[in-house]
Protein backbone atom coordinates (compact mmCIF):
# COMPACT_ATOMS: atom_id res chain seq x y z
CA UNK A 1 0.00 0.00 0.00
CA UNK A 2 2.92 2.35 0.63
CA UNK A 3 3.91 2.17 -3.04
CA UNK A 4 0.57 3.40 -4.37
CA UNK A 5 0.62 6.98 -5.60
CA UNK A 6 -0.95 9.52 -3.24
CA UNK A 7 -1.74 6.84 -0.64
CA UNK A 8 1.77 7.04 0.79
CA UNK A 9 1.32 10.78 1.45
CA UNK A 10 -1.19 9.92 4.16
CA UNK A 11 0.89 7.46 6.11
CA UNK A 12 -1.96 6.52 8.44
CA UNK A 13 -3.87 5.01 5.53
CA UNK A 14 -0.89 2.76 4.88
CA UNK A 15 -1.03 1.58 8.49
CA UNK A 16 -4.75 0.82 8.12
CA UNK A 17 -5.15 -0.39 4.53
CA UNK A 18 -2.02 -2.59 4.62
CA UNK A 19 -3.23 -4.72 7.56
CA UNK A 20 -6.72 -4.94 6.05
CA UNK A 21 -5.23 -6.25 2.82
CA UNK A 22 -2.89 -8.63 4.65
CA UNK A 23 -5.61 -10.17 6.78
CA UNK A 24 -8.01 -10.32 3.84
CA UNK A 25 -5.40 -12.20 1.81
CA UNK A 26 -4.76 -14.62 4.69
CA UNK A 27 -8.44 -15.30 5.22
CA UNK A 28 -9.86 -15.22 1.69
CA UNK A 29 -6.83 -15.98 -0.44
CA UNK A 30 -5.42 -18.81 1.62
CA UNK A 31 -8.61 -19.88 3.39
CA UNK A 32 -7.08 -19.64 6.87
CA UNK A 33 -8.99 -19.14 10.08
CA UNK A 34 -7.31 -16.41 12.15
CA UNK A 35 -7.71 -15.56 15.79
CA UNK A 36 -7.63 -11.95 16.95
CA UNK A 37 -4.04 -12.39 18.13
CA UNK A 38 -2.98 -13.71 14.74
CA UNK A 39 -4.86 -10.87 13.04
CA UNK A 40 -3.01 -8.33 15.17
CA UNK A 41 0.29 -10.02 14.32
CA UNK A 42 -0.47 -10.04 10.59
CA UNK A 43 -1.52 -6.40 10.82
CA UNK A 44 1.66 -5.36 12.60
CA UNK A 45 3.98 -7.33 10.34
CA UNK A 46 2.31 -6.26 7.10
CA UNK A 47 2.44 -2.58 8.02
CA UNK A 48 5.92 -2.54 9.56
CA UNK A 49 7.70 -4.61 6.93
CA UNK A 50 5.63 -3.08 4.13
CA UNK A 51 6.69 0.45 5.04
CA UNK A 52 10.33 -0.66 5.38
CA UNK A 53 10.27 -2.37 1.99
CA UNK A 54 8.56 0.59 0.33
CA UNK A 55 11.10 3.06 1.72
CA UNK A 56 13.99 0.85 0.57
CA UNK A 57 12.46 0.56 -2.89
CA UNK A 58 11.99 4.33 -3.08
CA UNK A 59 15.64 4.78 -2.12
CA UNK A 60 16.80 2.38 -4.84
CA UNK A 61 14.61 4.03 -7.49
CA UNK A 62 15.77 7.51 -6.42
CA UNK A 63 19.43 6.52 -6.77
CA UNK A 64 18.73 4.86 -10.11
CA UNK A 65 17.24 8.03 -11.57
CA UNK A 66 19.44 10.52 -9.73
CA UNK A 67 22.67 8.82 -10.78
CA UNK A 68 21.24 8.05 -14.25
CA UNK A 69 22.36 4.45 -13.97
CA UNK A 70 20.49 3.37 -17.09
CA UNK A 71 23.19 5.01 -19.20
CA UNK A 72 26.17 2.84 -20.02
CA UNK A 73 28.66 5.64 -19.32
CA UNK A 74 27.38 5.78 -15.71
CA UNK A 75 27.55 2.04 -15.10
CA UNK A 76 30.83 2.44 -13.20
CA UNK A 77 28.87 4.22 -10.42
CA UNK A 78 26.73 1.19 -9.65
CA UNK A 79 29.27 -0.95 -7.78
CA UNK A 80 30.60 1.83 -5.49
CA UNK A 81 27.02 2.93 -4.84
CA UNK A 82 25.98 -0.56 -3.75
CA UNK A 83 29.13 -1.07 -1.71
CA UNK A 84 28.77 2.26 0.07
CA UNK A 85 25.14 1.82 1.14
CA UNK A 86 26.11 0.29 4.46
CA UNK A 87 28.40 3.21 5.20
CA UNK A 88 25.74 5.91 5.00
CA UNK A 89 25.17 5.72 8.74
CA UNK A 90 28.86 5.91 9.64
CA UNK A 91 28.36 8.63 12.25
CA UNK A 92 26.75 7.78 15.57
CA UNK A 93 24.14 10.51 15.09
CA UNK A 94 22.99 9.04 11.76
CA UNK A 95 22.81 5.57 13.30
CA UNK A 96 20.76 6.80 16.27
CA UNK A 97 18.47 8.73 13.95
CA UNK A 98 17.92 5.60 11.86
CA UNK A 99 17.17 3.56 14.98
CA UNK A 100 14.76 6.25 16.23
CA UNK A 101 12.90 6.11 12.92
CA UNK A 102 12.69 2.32 13.20
CA UNK A 103 11.38 2.54 16.76
CA UNK A 104 8.76 5.13 15.84
CA UNK A 105 7.67 2.99 12.89
CA UNK A 106 7.34 -0.04 15.16
CA UNK A 107 5.34 1.92 17.75
CA UNK A 108 2.95 3.29 15.11
CA UNK A 109 2.57 -0.16 13.55
CA UNK A 110 1.92 -1.64 16.98
CA UNK A 111 -0.69 0.89 17.98
CA UNK A 112 -2.53 1.43 14.71
CA UNK A 113 -1.83 -1.54 12.44
CA UNK A 114 -2.37 -4.22 15.08
CA UNK A 115 -5.81 -2.80 15.81
CA UNK A 116 -6.54 -2.64 12.09
CA UNK A 117 -5.61 -6.33 11.88
CA UNK A 118 -8.07 -7.19 14.65
CA UNK A 119 -10.75 -5.15 12.89
CA UNK A 120 -10.01 -6.98 9.64
CA UNK A 121 -10.45 -10.35 11.36
CA UNK A 122 -13.85 -9.19 12.61
CA UNK A 123 -14.81 -7.97 9.14
CA UNK A 124 -13.54 -10.78 6.93
CA UNK A 125 -13.73 -13.88 9.13
CA UNK A 126 -16.61 -16.19 8.33
CA UNK A 127 -18.42 -17.07 11.50
CA UNK A 128 -19.05 -20.71 12.24
CA UNK A 129 -22.52 -21.84 13.15
CA UNK A 130 -22.79 -22.92 16.82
Amino acid sequence: MALLPYVNNLFLTVYVLGPLAGVWFAIRGRGQQLSFTEGAEVGFLSAFYGVLAASALYDIVWHFFHEQLWRMQNAYRLLPLLAGQGQDAATPFAWYLFMLQMAIGAIIAGTIAARAGILAVKLFQRHRAP
